[in-house]
């Protein structure tokens, strides 16, 4: 390991078994990284995609678990919030375990002398509907609980940086494989797709196939999530990065390639059915990244390894 990954005392995930917090505590595996702890607010084992970790169990609106879960760590990889559909059924919670949650983490970390915080946002914040030129200087207009939230919980971040380092990741349209079914992430429109291709055999787009979205694999998620912790050097205590691929792509586009995906691994293509209209309206969405890649990341883009893995998953899951 550098230098960095040398110093560092230990390392919390919040939301350590969602999503993108089961895969990265597996990235961080891969990496050798020590002395890695998972949150839960339940009292769980550690999971077997990282056997040497530790869970604690915590509560991001109990301000005194907080104290004690961040006590003794370095780096604070910040995941844990209420997904879109949650935030959209119940507004007042998001905002509590968003971005009070979040308030209560930072006052947290500062008083324990976490050096910096990693926090995982969204493209959301900067409105709807994306189109053109989406660069860290444009406007931050949300009007979903989704993108409204995670802004506030970023000017929490920003509000405190002269107590605290900060990375803020604005993130694209992530999508991949999660280290066990059950966690709640197959209703994103890829993820979507595959359970389609296994189940229904045909995938059903329910939005204008000619929509375009930044798609970026969990696999660079995760890469940028250790570039933006241990290997970025800040030239101010907080900045805000967008991470997305080089280029947008349609949702046509990611049905052909999931259907693609589906004959090579199971041998039937899915036929892809366009259930409303193309919008006529502009759709080209430009996600500037480059700000990210100017500080030495680079993804890779491996979109068909991703969409295989939740396709296999996606089977072991349905055949039982």
């Amino acid at each position: 390991m550098g230098t960095q990954e040398q110093m560092t005392k230990s390392v919390l995930l919040t939301g350590g078994f969602g999503n993108i917090g089961g895969r990265f505590a597996a990235h961080l595996r891969d990496l050798g990284v020590e002395g890695v702890k998972l949150s839960s607010r339940s009292n769980r084992d550690s999971p077997p995609w990282a056997p040497s970790s530790r869970v604690v169990k915590c509560d991001l609106l109990n301000p005194q678990s907080l104290r004690e879960v961040v006590s003794g760590t370095d780096i604070i990889f910040h995941f844990a919030a209420l997904n879109d559909r949650d935030c959209i059924a119940d507004p007042q919670h998001a905002y509590d375990v968003n971005v009070i949650g979040t308030q209560n983490l930072v006052n947290a970390a500062i008083e324990s002398g976490v050096r910096r915080i990693v926090y995982m946002s969204t493209i959301h914040v900067y409105g709807s509907p994306l189109v053109g030129h989406v660069s860290e200087s444009s406007p931050t207009i949300p009007s979903h609980p989704y993108g409204v939230t995670h802004l506030e919980a970023e000017r929490v971040l920003t509000n405190r940086s002269a107590s605290i380092e900060s990375v803020i990741l604005r993130s694209g349209n992530g999508f991949g494989y999660p280290m066990t079914f059950d966690v709640d992430i197959w209703h994103i429109i890829v993820n979507d797709l595959c359970v389609q291709a296994v189940r229904e055999k045909r995938l059903v787009l329910r939005s204008p196939s000619n929509i375009e979205r930044n798609f970026i694999t969990i696999s660079d998620i995760c890469s940028a999530l250790f570039h933006c912790g241990f290997k970025l050097n800040l030239d101010r205590s907080t900045d805000t990065f967008n991470l997305g691929s080089k280029s947008s792509r349609t949702l046509r586009e990611m049905a052909d390639l999931v259907a693609k995906c589906c004959e090579t691994r199971f041998g039937y293509r899915p036929p892809i059915v366009e259930s409303v209209p193309e919008t006529p309206q502009l759709t080209h969405l430009e996600f500037d990244s480059e700000k990210l890649r100017a500080t030495n990341f680079s993804t890779q883009e491996e979109f068909e390894f991703e969409i295989d893995q939740m396709l296999k998953v996606a089977r072991s899951h349905y055949e039982k």
